[in-house]
C-alpha cells in the first residue's frame, strides 16, 4: 500500500479558461445530505464557480474524487476534474479521464434493443427464448427484462458460488471471458425465479446481462462491435466502448481511470479495480469521458439512432400484471425535477466506481459525476440539482466508519470510542450513525489483524442495536479470528433466535458446536 500524499492536483474549466490549484485531503467520510449553515452562494459569483466551490468543498471533505459536468439550457457550464485517476503510480485525474460507467451502462443496452425493434428484428413482447432457446425460464418477454419485471434471479450469486470459487474474486485465474459464461451457469444451475413475470418490479442485473447477448445472436455480431457500430460510432462517441477488461495499463486506453479505495486509517490505498465478473457486459461494461456523455446526452434529443416516438416510450414507466406504473422506463429511472417536469436518471457502481448520469429533458439540464474511489457518497448529485436550481446545496453527512476509523489509527481505540460517544451525543445530524457503520468498519479493523479492535467496535454495535441478528453474526466472526469459538458459537446461537433464515447460521452453529471445534 502507498500512503495519501496531503496535496493533490485539482483541474477545472470554466468556460475557456483552466486553472489549477492545491487541494489539502482530508479522509472523512453518505446515507443522506443536510442544508450546512453559511453555504449560501455568493451574490458575486457566476453560476459556474457555485459549481466549483461547492465540488470543491466535497474533494476538500474527502467525499468527491472524479469528474463533473453540468449542462444548463443544452450548453456546458462547468466540468471539472477532482483527485486521483489511480494511485500506484500516482496519476491525477483530468477531464479526458475514461471511467467505467457500471449500471450506467444499461440505458446502451437498451438503446441497442431499440435500434433492433425499429429495424423489425425484434419486438418488446417477444419471448427471450425465441432468441437464446436454451435459458431454463419461461414466459419472460423482452420487455421484462428492459423494466426489471422479469423475475430473474441475480446471476452473480451462482458465479459466487461456482464459478472458480477456489480463487480470489480478483485472480485474472478466475475471470469470466463474457456473457457466454454467465448463460451457461444459469442453464447449469437453473435457480429459481423470484416471481412470475410482469408481477413485481425487482432491479435485475441478470436481465441487462442476457440484453447484451440476445443482441450478438441476433445482429450475429459480437456486443462490443455493434455497440460501436450502431451507438457510439453514430454519436461521436470517439472514447467509449464495451470494454474487454485487463488488469493493469492497457496501450489501447491510455487515459482509463483505476477504481481503489482507502482503507480505515485514511491513509493506505488499495485497488478494487479487479474483479472476475468485468467481463460481464450489458448491465454494465461500457467505459466514456465526460465529453462521450455529452454527446450521449445531446443525441438523445435527435433520432440520429432511434426516432423520438421510440425514445419517449424509453421514458415511460413500465406496467405491472395489475396495472400499476413502475419508476423504470427502458434503462431508465424516471422521475420528477424540482420544477415538476419529467427527469430520466441512473446510476451505476461496480468495482470501485460510482457514476450518475441525471437530465431534466424538458429543460435540456443534465448533470454527470463519475467518481473512482470506491465512494459511499451516492447522493453527492443533490447538492447540484440545488445549485441548478438557484438553491443553497446540500452537503452529504459524513460517514462515522471514516472518522471513527482514524480516530483508532491514531489515537487507539479506547480514545476513538470516546469520541464516537461524543460526536453521537453532540453532532448527530453531522454524520452517518446506523448499524452497518460499525460493521463496515469492524470488519476493515479484522481485514487489517487488529482484532482487539475490531471486538470493541463489533461489541458497541451489540450496545447500539440489540435486536440485529447481524451485530451478534460479526462478533461471532471476531471472536473466531481470536480463538475464541465458545462464545463465537454463543453468539451465533443468538443470530439465529433473532432470525433463523439469517444466511448461512445453520452451517457455522453445526461447524463450530462439533466436539473438535468447541475445544
Amino acid at each position: 500500500m502507498v500512503p495519501l500524499i496531503n496535496t493533490k492536483m485539482k483541474t477545472f474549466q470554466l468556460g475557456a479558461l483552466k486553472y489549477t490549484v492545491s487541494m489539502v485531503i482530508l479522509v472523512f467520510g453518505l446515507a443522506s445530505c443536510r442544508q450546512i449553515q453559511n453555504t449560501s452562494p455568493k451574490e458575486t459569483q457566476t453560476k459556474a464557480e457555485i459549481y466549483d466551490s461547492y465540488i470543491s468543498e466535497l474533494h476538500a471533505r474527502g467525499q468527491f474524487n472524479g469528474n463533473a459536468l453540468i449542462i444548463e439550457n443544452g450548453k456546458i457550464v462547468y466540468q471539472g476534474a477532482f483527485g486521483l485517476a489511480n494511485y500506484e503510480p500516482i496519476d491525477s485525474l483530468k477531464l479526458n479521464g475514461v471511467f467505467r460507467l457500471g449500471s450506467v451502462s444499461k440505458q446502451f443496452t437498451a438503446m441497442g434493443i431499440m435500434i433492433l425493434k425499429e429495424a423489425g428484428k425484434l419486438t418488446y413482447e417477444q419471448d427471450i427464448r425465441a432468441f437464446l432457446p436454451e435459458l431454463p425460464y419461461q414466459g419472460i418477454t423482452i420487455r421484462h427484462l428492459l423494466n426489471h419485471t422479469s423475475g430473474l434471479p441475480d446471476y452473480s450469486r451462482i458465479m459466487d458460488q461456482h464459478w472458480k470459487n477456489d480463487l480470489a474474486y480478483d485472480d485474472p485465474e478466475r475471470f469470466i471471458s463474457g456473457n457466454e459464461d454467465v448463460l451457461q451457469m444459469l442453464c447449469e444451475y437453473k435457480p429459481p425465479v423470484h416471481f412470475k413475470p410482469g408481477e413485481k418490479w425487482e432491479y435485475s442485473n441478470t436481465g441487462y446481462n442476457l440484453l447484451a447477448t440476445l443482441i450478438s445472436r441476433v445482429s450475429a455480431m459480437p456486443f462490443n462491435a455493434f455497440m460501436q457500430e450502431k451507438v457510439f460510432g453514430p454519436a461521436k462517441m470517439s472514447n467509449a466502448c464495451v470494454y474487454q477488461y485487463m488488469p493493469g495499463f492497457d496501450d489501447k486506453m491510455p487515459n482509463r481511470v483505476f477504481g481503489f479505495g482507502t482503507k480505515f486509517n485514511g491513509n493506505d490505498k488499495f485497488s478494487t479495480d479487479a474483479h472476475y465478473l468485468n467481463n460481464a457486459k450489458g448491465e454494465g461494461g461500457v467505459y466514456a469521458t465526460l465529453e462521450d456523455l455529452t454527446k450521449w446526452d445531446r443525441v438523445l434529443y435527435t433520432d440520429l439512432l432511434v426516432s423520438k416516438q421510440t425514445m419517449e416510450e424509453a421514458f415511460t414507466p413500465g406496467i405491472l400484471n395489475n396495472g400499476n406504473r413502475t419508476d423504470y422506463g427502458l434503462g431508465w429511472f424516471i422521475s420528477k425535477s424540482p420544477n415538476g417536469k419529467k427527469v430520466v436518471k441512473h446510476k451505476g457502481g461496480w468495482a470501485g466506481f460510482l457514476t450518475n448520469i441525471y437530465r431534466e429533458i424538458e429543460e435540456e439540464n443534465c448533470i454527470i459525476t463519475l467518481t473512482n474511489n470506491n465512494s459511499r457518497y451516492f447522493n453527492i448529485e443533490e447538492g447540484l440539482i440545488d445549485i441548478l436550481h438557484n438553491k443553497p446545496p446540500r452537503y452529504p453527512k459524513i460517514f462515522i466508519a471514516d472518522v471513527f476509523g482514524k480516530k483508532v489509527q491514531d489515537e487507539g481505540i479506547v480514545a476513538a470510542i470516546a469520541y464516537y460517544k461524543k460526536l453521537k451525543a453532540e453532532q448527530f445530524d453531522n454524520y452517518v450513525f446506523n448499524e452497518y457503520e460499525l460493521n463496515f468498519l469492524g470488519y476493515e479493523l479484522l481485514e487489517d489483524k487488529k482484532v482487539n479492535e475490531a471486538l470493541a467496535v463489533f461489541k458497541l454495535n451489540k450496545e447500539a442495536y440489540p435486536n440485529s441478528a447481524n451485530v451478534y453474526d460479526s462478533y461471532g466472526d471476531a471472536l473466531l479470528e481470536k480463538g475464541d469459538t465458545v462464545n463465537a458459537l454463543i453468539n451465533f446461537k443468538k443470530v439465529k433466535a433473532l432470525d433463523a433464515e439469517f444466511f448461512g447460521i445453520h452451517e457455522k452453529i453445526e461447524k463450530y458446536a462439533s466436539p473438535k471445534n468447541s475445544q
